[in-house]
């Protein structure tokens, strides 16, 4: 996104075809550059790797105090009352089979009712070009349970465009739900990207400054 534009093309465009059933607020919780720490553990923690335990409770730890430390802004910024009433975590776009790793991390994070989004095949997984907006997709998650009327609080670990979380929060939108926060562990940075320069010099700064 180039200074003195609100939001991105994606994230633009989605909003103007999809407008109220997109999320009401969403909250990166860090960058997660390409080849650092974060951007490794978001990988690992769902690799079935030995060290994807690690990986997940350093995630854990870092979505807790987040929404220790954040939370109520967050709800705030999303039209709530108060806190959410229920969670739920975006699914992978990939159909992996049971349960998702994230589900455990938000467990053990919040004390709120999970309600379970499904994934539908691949092929109807949020892309350029399909759904209402860029990639914003109705037809990819089912909601497994009930949401009518209630705030919710929707995490994802990884955001690039952000169409599959928008996805998400479009479904449970449809569904009956009446706020979305979203809370994304990760915005991906690609430091190969030459637009992405200028916002890793002023991380580092900022970084060495609070050092």
């Amino acid at each position: 996104m180039r200074a003195g534009f609100a939001r991105c093309y994606h994230c633009d465009l989605a909003r103007d075809r999809c407008g109220a059933l997109l999320a009401d607020a969403v909250a990166p919780v860090a960058y997660a550059v390409k080849g650092g720490r974060l951007a490794a553990d978001l990988w690992r923690y769902k690799s079935g790797t030995a060290d994807a335990a690690d990986a997940g409770a350093r995630l854990a730890a870092m979505l807790s105090g987040y929404l220790r430390e954040h939370g109520d802004r967050v709800w705030r910024s999303a039209g709530m009352t108060g806190r959410a009433g229920l969670a739920a975590v975006v699914p992978s776009g990939q159909g992996r089979p049971g349960a998702h790793p994230l589900l455990g991390i938000v467990a053990s994070c919040v004390d709120l009712p999970l309600v379970r989004l499904s994934a539908g095949p691949a092929a109807s997984a949020p892309g350029r070009g399909r759904g209402l907006g860029d990639g914003v997709a109705l037809g990819w998650l089912a909601v497994d349970g009930p949401v009518a009327g209630a705030d919710v609080l929707l995490v994802d670990d990884t955001w690039v465009s952000g169409a599959s979380a928008q996805s998400a929060a479009a479904v449970l939108k449809a569904a009956g739900a009446q706020r979305v926060a979203l809370v994304v562990l990760g915005r991906h940075i690609d430091p190969a990207d030459p637009r992405s320069a200028e916002l890793l010099r002023a991380l580092r700064a900022a970084t060495s400054r609070a050092g």
